[in-house]
């Protein structure tokens, strides 16, 4: 808090009211010399004096502490800004939570059913896997579901990136089993 500020927001208030120094001292049981080193800018009232001295001045204590007055619907739209804000982020983090679920649950039950479906000829070095249409609508539908939240100008939580991880993590996983598998004969 700046000093003279502070002074010159209690000198004003106390005038508005048509009070002294001496009516404003009394008011809230301090000094008139307090009164007046506040309003000169050469220091603060107590912490505990702070909530009387406001209602003193007919002010708020957050108003007090800035010096400066502020209109209640100023105050009552910050209030609204504040919650609309904090739901707005309430709600992307249950919506990135969502994705992330939704991308963890497909990708394991897409290694699942590669691996359960495989079918392993070691003379021949053969091996025949059905991709899962698991693994592959759910990709799709990921990258589908970025592009249209980057076209709106919403966040993504890097949705399209990670069906492209969901689309591309079975022709590695069945790669590399192809390879461990040819190793292993």
């Amino acid at each position: 808090m700046d000093a003279e500020k502070f002074g010159h927001f209690v000198a004003d208030r106390r005038k508005k009211l048509n009070m002294t120094q001496k009516d404003l001292a009394a008011k809230i049981q301090v000094t008139d010399k307090a009164v007046s080193k506040w309003e000169r800018g050469l220091g603060f009232p107590d912490i505990n004096t702070i909530e009387v001295l406001a209602d003193a001045l007919e002010v708020s204590i957050t108003e007090l502490m800035k010096s400066e007055t502020t209109n209640a619907n100023t105050v009552a739209e910050e209030t609204v800004d504040n919650v609309i804000q904090i739901a707005k982020t309430d709600i992307e983090e249950r919506h990135k939570i969502i994705i992330y679920t939704f991308a963890g649950t497909t990708l394991l039950i897409s290694i699942l059913e590669i691996l359960l479906g495989m079918n392993w000829n070691a003379e021949k070095l053969q091996m025949q896997v059905d991709i899962p249409w698991v693994a592959i609508i759910p990709g799709l539908l990921l990258i589908i579901y970025g592009i249209i939240c980057k076209i709106k100008g919403k966040k993504t939580f890097g949705a399209a990136a990670i069906g492209v991880c969901l689309l591309l993590i079975p022709v590695i996983l069945i790669g590399g089993a192809f390879l461990i598998l040819g190793i292993l004969k």
